[in-house]
């Protein structure tokens, strides 16, 4: 994953920065976990689910799109996904919902 886009993004529902408390994982009361999506090196996690890289179709320094391991339990899956800096500096992701749309989420950079 592009170094840019790697931390902790919180998805953007508020029309605003997220403040620390609710980027917090330890605060498991105060916060919505399907609402954080975290960026590493290999890939993401969100929630339950995990994506490692599996296939790389285009990368810059601000944009990945690449096919994404999301085996979960015993059940092998994979999903294409397209992560995107946008220049206001939130983080869109693109996703083929499986019917031909893609689904576009925003997320916004969690304080560090």
């Amino acid at each position: 994953m592009p170094q840019e886009m790697r931390g902790i993004w919180h998805k953007d529902i508020l029309g605003r920065a997220p403040n620390a408390e609710e980027c917090d994982p330890r605060l498991r009361g105060t916060i919505d976990w399907d609402r954080l999506i975290t960026v590493r090196d290999s890939g993401y996690v969100y929630f339950e689910m995990s994506g490692r890289i599996m296939e790389v179709h285009d990368r810059t320094d601000t944009m990945i799109d690449a096919t994404f391991d999301t085996t979960y339990a015993d059940t092998p899956t994979s999903e294409r996904r397209d992560f995107a800096l946008q220049g206001d500096g939130t983080l869109a992701i693109n996703l083929d919902d499986g019917d031909g749309t893609m689904q576009v989420v925003q997320y916004r950079r969690c304080p560090e």
